[in-house]
């Protein structure tokens, strides 16, 4: 069984604000010294709930999601806004594919029936699919879908300068192509920020009978 995890995370100084924003139901969890999660219903596989959005006018807030088997990836709310994120799948050549195809055809909501039903779409998907196999376009997409990232913005949290350059080194297309083992980079990151123990946590695992959560 592969994990599958996702979820908030906010200094513990500002974990009183959460029951300010979040609904009834939501699970609050103290991880370490410096970080408390908390997993609302809202909460997705990659994307975070509405409640964060209004949350992050006080605080920073955090969305970590791993899905050990697929993906990873991170967002950083700030002022009511999403400043900083990445999204690191272990399929990025089919990801990709869909990501160009979306931006070349925005007017095309479902994507992928586009590309795999609709004539037009099928040689769009060929067209895109021959682009992407040629490593330097390949890699120019990867460069593009990076440029997401603002390593600076983990300031939010308190972090200092040697943390955020590493931070910078590790978020980039060329640790994509240098690690051999694409598991360590989330491995790495969670280390670097001390969230080593956000695992196996998900608003749908948590019981209400667990001791070690709050609840809303």
């Amino acid at each position: 069984m592969s994990e599958f995890t996702y979820g908030n995370l906010i200094l513990n100084n500002n974990k009183s604000v959460v029951r300010n924003y979040c609904p009834i139901g939501t699970a609050i969890f103290p991880l370490n010294e410096q970080w408390t999660a908390f997993f609302t219903e809202g909460d997705s596989e990659t994307t975070s709930s509405s409640y964060i959005k209004a949350f992050s006018n006080e605080y920073p807030v955090l969305y970590f999601y791993n899905l050990e088997d697929h993906c990873w990836g991170y967002q950083i709310w700030s002022a009511g806004k999403l400043s900083s994120h990445l999204h690191f799948s272990y399929e990025f050549e089919s990801e990709l594919l869909f990501s160009v195809a979306q931006e070349r055809y925005p007017e095309q909501k479902y994507i992928a029936s586009f590309l795999f039903e609709d004539d037009k779409g099928k040689k769009v998907f060929k067209e895109i699919q021959k682009e992407l196999s040629d490593d330097s376009a390949f890699e120019e997409a990867l460069k593009k879908h990076f440029a997401s990232v603002k390593a600076e913005d983990f300031k939010l949290f308190g972090f200092e300068e040697n943390i955020i350059k590493q931070l910078a080194e590790l978020l980039t297309v060329d640790t994509y192509f240098c690690y051999e083992e694409d598991h360590e980079i989330v491995k790495e990151f969670k280390k670097l920020i001390n969230i080593e123990d956000m695992s196996w946590f998900r608003f749908e695992r948590i019981e209400r009978e667990d001791e070690e959560f709050d609840f809303i």
